[in-house]
Parts: structure tokens; C-alpha cells; sequence
């Protein structure tokens, strides 16, 4: 027992994924500490296993005096001091793109319930109320759909749009030529945020989060949208200046908004007052195959790491 690395869990992954840990090393779950027990955990462990739940900082770098490995069991790394890292010669790495197919699958199902009122219908119906016509949403065909963002994420939302006979814009970080033409094959179009917010009917948000992307999405943008249009975010809270949306949707610029990532992920959303609005808790990446799939990474790549190697997908 005593070479068998002490891996720290910290946010929520699949049994199986535990198993195989468990297999090779000393595994510890606690889920969503606090600041202060992550403090504590974080001096005796060689890896800690995060989502999106729990913070990283520097303090808690530094305080894993044999802390080898940040493992961030999904793709973004928003929530992890990467300079502290650095600093401390702790390797970082990600998984990038094995939920995208699940979290686009969730976006398509969000851009549904907000404009077709599922959620809201649901809701009455349970109630005893039979309102038809005050649900009526229009239809998606021939509507135009603007993914910001084109990774994995985004492009999957991009080909469920154009499955459902939608027109299909993107605006990417890194434009060139080569990029334009690669999705002009795939019949979608770029153009820069603000065409893309001024002529589209759904804009669905697939971006990680970052000091450019922290609130792309304000007052002045959605100023931009056309009345009657949609906003769903799939990919950080961040991204939206929540505040300015909440005024968008109640002053009747927005139609509609669906949300399964938020600012503050715990208590009650200032946005869950509005019939206009779907929310689910950050359950993209929540499907058992996409668990499945993340789990048997993790695992292989901590193996990796901790036997002294690098991981394939290393951020720092």
C-alpha cells in the first residue's frame, strides 16, 4: 500500500471510474468540500480529480506539499490556478471533447424546450391548466440557429441545426481561410459576434470561459438580438452577464433563454422567477455514456502520470 498514490476526488465520477482507480491507488472521495477540508486533503495528495465543482486555487496548490496532478474530468480548466501550477511544477491536463456529443445532445434539448414552452407546459399541465394557445413557439425549419463557438461542442450543435433544416452561422476564435472553407463545406456560415447576434433567431453559446469570454455576452449584445429570439448556454455562466439577460427577457427583447450553466451554481437563479426561462442544473456532460467514456480516460491518463509520464492531453 504504501506506493499507491493518493488520489483525491472531488467532484462527482462514474463507479466504474472509482473501480479502476482503486485498482492502482489509494483513493479518497470527498465530494464539494470546503475551502478549508480542500486545504487539508489537498497536503497528503498526489492527484486531485475535479469537474467543474470545486475550485482550485493557489492556496491549495501550494499546500499539496506531494501534489503531482490536477485532473479535470471534463474539458474546461476555469476553475484551476494553471500560474499556481506552473509554478509548483504540477501537471494539469483535461478531457476535451469526450462529453461534447452529450452536451450539444442537451443544448438541441433546451433549444426545444424553450422554444416550444416544454418546461412551461409541463408545469401547467401538472397544475391542471390547459392553456394551448398561450404555448404556441415557433417552429425550427427554415429559422436560423448561430453557434458561437465551433469546437466539439459547437459543431455538433451546428449539424443538429442543420438536420432540422435551420441556417446555420458561427463565429470562431481563430478565423483564416482554411477555417472558412472547411465550414462552408459543411454548409454553415462565419461571421463576426455581432452579425451573427443581429441575424439569428437561436444563438446557442459553446465557448469556454476565459478573460475574453467572461461576459462576451452583455448589455450591448443582446441589444443586438432580433425581438422574438432565443439564448441558450451550454457553456459557462460567465459568459452572460446574467443581470443584463434578466432585463432582456423581462423588457421583452428576448423571447426566451435556457440555461444549464449559471454564475453561481447553487441556490435558487434570479432568472427562475420568468416562464421564459428553462434551467437545469450543469448537466451536460450528465449522460451514462458520456460518464463512461471520461471515466476510462481519467483513469488511463492518471496511470500515466503517476507512474512519471505525461499526459496526452496536457494543459500545463
Amino acid at each position: 500500500m504504501a506506493n499507491r498514490a493518493r488520489v483525491v476526488v472531488l467532484d462527482p465520477v462514474s463507479p466504474d471510474a472509482l473501480a479502476d482507480l482503486e485498482r492502482d491507488h489509494e483513493v479518497v472521495v470527498r465530494l464539494r468540500p470546503s475551502h478549508e477540508e480542500l486545504l487539508s486533503l489537498a497536503v497528503d495528495a498526489e492527484a486531485l480529480v475535479v469537474r467543474s465543482g470545486v475550485r482550485i486555487t493557489g492556496d491549495v496548490i501550494r499546500s499539496g506539499r506531494r501534489l503531482r496532478v490536477v485532473a479535470r474530468a471534463g474539458s474546461g480548466t476555469d476553475n484551476i490556478d494553471l500560474s499556481a501550477c506552473r509554478a509548483s511544477g504540477v501537471q494539469v491536463f483535461n478531457l476535451p471533447g469526450v462529453s461534447a456529443p452529450a452536451v450539444a445532445e442537451l443544448a438541441l434539448g433546451l433549444v426545444l424546450a424553450v422554444t416550444r414552452n416544454i418546461s412551461l407546459a409541463d408545469r401547467q399541465v401538472r397544475a391542471g391548466r390547459w392553456n394551448k394557445p398561450q404555448l404556441a413557439g415557433p417552429e425550427l425549419e427554415n429559422r436560423v440557429l448561430g453557434v458561437v463557438g465551433f469546437g466539439p461542442v459547437g459543431s455538433h450543435i451546428g449539424r443538429f441545426g442543420r438536420a432540422l433544416g435551420m441556417r446555420v452561422l458561427t463565429t470562431v476564435a481563430q478565423p483564416s481561410p482554411e477555417r472558412d472553407e472547411e465550414l462552408r463545406r459543411s454548409g454553415v456560415q462565419r461571421l463576426p459576434l455581432g452579425d451573427l447576434l443581429r441575424s439569428s433567431d437561436v444563438v446557442c453559446l459553446a465557448v469556454p470561459l476565459s478573460e475574453r469570454t467572461r461576459h462576451l455576452i452583455g448589455a450591448a449584445e443582446l441589444a443586438l438580438m432580433p425581438a422574438g429570439s432565443y439564448l441558450v448556454n451550454v457553456s459557462r455562466g460567465g459568459v452572460v452577464d446574467e443581470d443584463a439577460l434578466l432585463h432582456a427577457l423581462t423588457d421583452g427583447t428576448l423571447a426566451g433563454a435556457a440555461l444549464d450553466v449559471h454564475a453561481r451554481e447553487s441556490g435558487v437563479p434570479a432568472l427562475a422567477d420568468l416562464d421564459n426561462v428553462v434551467l437545469t442544473p450543469h448537466i451536460g456532460a450528465t449522460t451514462t455514456d458520456a460518464q463512461l467514456r471520461l471515466g476510462r480516460l481519467l483513469a488511463a491518463e492518471l496511470r500515466t502520470v503517476l507512474a512519471g509520464g505525461q499526459a496526452k492531453n496536457r494543459v500545463c
